[in-house]
């Protein structure tokens, strides 16, 4: 019964690896035909580096955009202490 479910799976995962690759091989024969650059694969690694970066860039704004608002919405009048 287990064999079967396991067999089950990897066919389904074999099908769908295949399936993908065909596809692949299309969209690379036709950027090769229209003299396009071919894109390679992502690694999972290269995306958490620019998910990262995009992060990063997001605070960087933030922080400069908050300054941008203090800086234009000051009205001159004398600033409370914060304690």
């Amino acid at each position: 019964m287990i064999t079967n479910i396991l067999v089950a799976i990897i066919c389904t995962v074999a099908f769908f690896t295949s399936f993908w690759a065909y596809r692949r091989g299309i969209k690379d024969g036709l950027a090769l035909r229209d003299n396009k650059p071919i894109e390679s694969i992502k690694t999972p690694v290269s995306v958490i580096n620019e998910v990262r970066q995009v992060k990063e860039a997001s605070k960087e704004e933030d922080i400069q955009s908050q300054f941008m608002t203090n800086l234009f919405g000051y009205s001159g009048e004398p600033q409370k202490e914060v304690n």
